[in-house]
């Protein structure tokens, strides 16, 4: 059964509105597939496959699929399905009062960039057919659009940085806004269960810049949405997913800003499936985020940022596709990160992270023993336990053994370290929160004792925070001594650079 979620507008004239804008989605893969290989359609929830098709090799041969009848070569990840809240087939109204009188009162973006034209930048497309309601829904779509730069920006602040959409821009009543333009196609393309009609005709009509990336509303009911998707993963400019021409289609049930930023999310990179927590069909599994969600049967969705507000934003735990200052070895620091995207307008990248910025995240765990059942990766994870007896997320354990047991962050270079949190695991079946425990440091020959520890308090369903003299260092442990024939066991450890 689709899960319930909240539909939080990233913008306040937005909210006061009431308009959807969650962006992830309900899953993409229908039960079966057709004999192409390929999940059969189900049209009522935007899953339409009609015209793609599965490649070995070439540029979508990574997991990806191919729109047919397309020159260059487009891939993406397929059709997403409505979120909960909006229907394929029930088209969004307008914003009360979308006008161009009203336009004079709602906001602008937060930053533009030159004379809104010259480089590489998001093109904004209304297309229709035979019936237009441009003016109708003008300033409604430049109210969406500004949405997707709110999340991309408020997303950024998260890492320490800034980013915002550079949008093909123009002065509207002395405001700087993103031009919406007005495209017509033949009705036959508009409406065709098949991507490929729709783009050639929008190429036809002059939007084929390879320095573009166009953002369509799309005024049909075949999909929710779908995008472009490079699945480049090189740590380059050269990157495919920083040229165009590149597509993001949002169909005329499914116009918010969460449907726009996730398409659009997937033409400039995310998610590529090598990343830590991919889907493997270009989404991730770390819920709440923009670009999560159960996207076929064997994914398994772990609820990581407890938060649902952060459904609205990009990357929940910044580890998989976007971050403004990654950690040195992490993952972002080694393969493409949206946050790079030569689309965005960047400031505040070398703004160092958030003070509360878990360097653990980053770090590969390990341990002296664990238990068959349990996980020692549980305990950098980024799962906040609702106690010390979490009976739901993953935890690190040594039953049956006793005595010293201990459980170890390690990076791949020197990390700048001075506080540390520490959840202790006490299932009253065998496991129970240690007689005393410390945090030790790798000098790089041996393991020391963390300088003017703060104490060592034990205690049970809450997080134990150690203050100590700053160290530098590839690994930081966790030494914990048992009470008497009880094993022990962390549920998450955090370390900090401040």
């Amino acid at each position: 059964m689709p899960r319930k979620r909240t539909t939080r507008l990233v913008v306040a004239a937005v909210a006061a509105l009431g308009l959807a804008v969650t962006g992830a989605f309900m899953g993409t893969a229908s039960a079966g597939e057709s004999s192409a290989g390929l999940p059969k359609n189900d049209a009522a929830k935007g899953l339409v496959y009609d015209g793609l098709q599965r490649r070995a090799a070439g540029p979508c041969g990574a997991g990806l699929l191919e729109v047919k009848g397309t020159s260059p070569i487009m891939c993406t990840h397929g059709p997403d399905a409505a979120p909960a809240g909006l229907s394929v087939k029930t088209p969004v109204p307008a914003l009360a009062g979308s006008t161009a009188k009203a336009a004079a009162t709602v906001q602008s973006l937060a930053v533009c960039e030159g004379d809104g034209t010259s480089g590489r930048r998001v093109e904004v497309l209304y297309i229709h057919g035979s019936t237009s309601r441009y003016t109708q829904y003008l300033e409604t779509f430049r109210t969406l659009a500004e949405g997707v730069d709110t999340i991309f920006n408020e997303s950024a602040k998260e890492t320490g940085g800034e980013r915002h959409v550079r949008y093909v821009t123009e002065t509207v009543n002395g405001a700087c806004r993103p031009v919406v333009r007005d495209v017509k196609i033949a009705d036959s393309a508009l409406n065709a269960n098949d991507w490929a009609p729709l783009l050639n005709a929008v190429k036809a009509a002059g939007y084929n810049r390879t320095d573009r990336k166009y953002l369509q509303f799309v005024d049909a009911n075949v999909y929710c949405g779908i995008g472009g998707l490079a699945g480049d993963t090189r740590k380059s400019d050269a990157n495919r997913s920083n040229t165009g021409p590149e597509y993001a289609r949002a169909d005329n049930g499914c116009w918010s800003a969460g449907v726009a930023a996730h398409e659009l999310g997937h033409t400039l990179g995310a998610v590529n499936n090598n990343a830590p927590n991919a889907s493997g069909y270009g989404h991730c599994t770390d819920e709440w985020d923009v670009m999560c969600y159960k996207d076929g049967d064997n994914v398994v969705i772990r609820t990581v940022c407890t938060n649902r507000s952060h459904d609205d934003r990009l990357d929940c735990n910044h580890d998989d596709y976007y971050h403004t200052n990654p950690p040195a070895g992490s993952y972002l620091a080694q393969y493409y990160n949206v946050a790079d995207n030569l689309f965005l307008i960047k400031g505040g990248g070398s703004n160092p992270p958030p003070q509360d910025s878990n360097l653990a995240r980053s770090a590969t765990a390990s341990a002296s023993y664990t238990s068959a059942w349990e996980s020692v990766a549980a305990i950098n994870d980024g799962i906040d336990p609702p106690s010390s007896n979490d009976t739901v997320n993953p935890r690190w354990g040594t039953w049956p053994n006793s005595g010293q047991q201990w459980a170890e962050l390690t990076w791949s270079s020197n990390q700048t370290l001075k506080r540390a949190q520490v959840y202790l695991f006490d299932d009253n079946q065998g496991i129970d929160v240690p007689s005393s425990w410390k945090l030790q440091y790798w000098t790089g020959s041996a393991y020391a004792d963390v300088p003017g520890a703060s104490g060592y308090p034990v205690t049970a369903n809450a997080y134990i925070t150690v203050t100590f003299t700053q160290v530098s260092t590839a690994r930081l442990r966790v030494v914990l001594q048992s009470n008497g024939t009880s094993s022990v066991g962390l549920l998450e450890v955090k370390a900090f650079a401040s």
